[in-house]
């Protein structure tokens, strides 16, 4: 099943979905651009550009400008929607269902969420492949706000790119820990500079959290009470989801004074390093990585 923009293009685990390795990852506070190669090397120098409080015509003249640089208008690139701005549900059905009652049991799901959600929504899901011996099978929907995705397309637009697939930061960094066959179960937790995504994987469940932590003020300030909320926060997550494979993934392995901290006072396994790339851009590498490997 093929779904274009407006809905969301999920990834499908197995690296089948978009035909462009141009990734362009957009938060409020940062802009990411990364292009791989077969050899999933950097086409070009990644970007990275800060541009927190700029408002929407500022960000489209900064896109317009790397755009420019690199030779990219009139691509197709593909992007990955804020945590914030989505809503993942992970749903199992007993693997004995006939297709046709599995999809009419997803679309019932997808309804029932709909009606509680009080502003306008797309939606995409995606049906985890099973294997033999699977009781249950998995399905991952993700219900996005309508006005968030067609902004980021606008956005796109306006600096000569055309949206081709359109991901969500939480289905990314269960995509990479998926391919880099990290042990199952596993959870990622992805610090970028004013926001966490805590992500838990499970053959039978996913599960995630996030919220926002200004480590940007922390840096100028080295105010401990904003990463006690932080490692607060997190030892919750860590209990409530018995969690065992916890690693550090994101901008903040960047950081030397917040790296060492959050060692210090977190049970971290280990950390998402990337080849040949800073690791803040695991988001990008993962969303580029698929245009390669197809």
């Amino acid at each position: 099943m093929r779904l274009t923009v407006p809905k969301i293009k999920l990834p499908t685990f197995k690296g089948v979905g978009t035909k462009t390795a141009l990734a362009v990852h957009v938060t409020d506070r940062t802009l990411r651009i990364l292009e791989l190669n077969k050899d999933l090397e950097p086409v070009f120098e990644p970007v990275q550009h800060q541009w927190a409080g700029r408002k929407f015509e500022e960000k489209a003249d900064i896109l317009r400008s790397y755009v420019e640089k690199h030779n990219l208008k009139g691509r197709d690139a593909i992007s990955a929607l804020p945590v914030n701005d989505g809503l993942l549900k992970y749903y199992t059905y007993p693997a004995t269902l006939s297709q046709k009652d599995l999809l009419s049991s997803i679309e019932w799901a997808v309804k029932r969420e709909q009606s509680l959600i009080k502003e306008e929504t797309t939606y995409d899901y995606f049906i985890m492949k099973k294997t033999g011996d699977d009781k249950l099978v998995g399905v991952v929907i993700v219900f996005a706000r309508k006005e968030s995705v067609n902004s980021l397309i606008a956005l796109m637009a306006s600096a000569g790119l055309r949206l081709k697939t359109l991901d969500y930061e939480v289905v990314a960094l269960l995509n990479y820990g998926i391919r880099e066959k990290l042990p199952v179960p596993f959870s990622i937790l992805y610090v970028d500079y004013d926001y966490f995504i805590m992500v838990n994987y499970l053959r039978t469940s996913v599960s995630y959290s996030s919220m926002h932590i200004d480590v940007s003020a922390y840096l100028s300030s080295l105010d401990q009470d904003i990463m006690e909320n932080f490692f607060a926060e997190v030892r919750n997550q860590i209990v409530l989801s018995d969690i065992n494979n916890l690693y550090l993934a994101g901008p903040m392995l960047e950081e030397q004074a917040v790296l060492d901290v959050i060692m210090e006072n977190l049970p971290i396994m280990g950390l998402l390093d990337l080849p040949n790339l800073k690791p803040g851009f695991i988001i990008p590498y993962i969303l580029s990585i698929r245009g390669v490997t197809e």
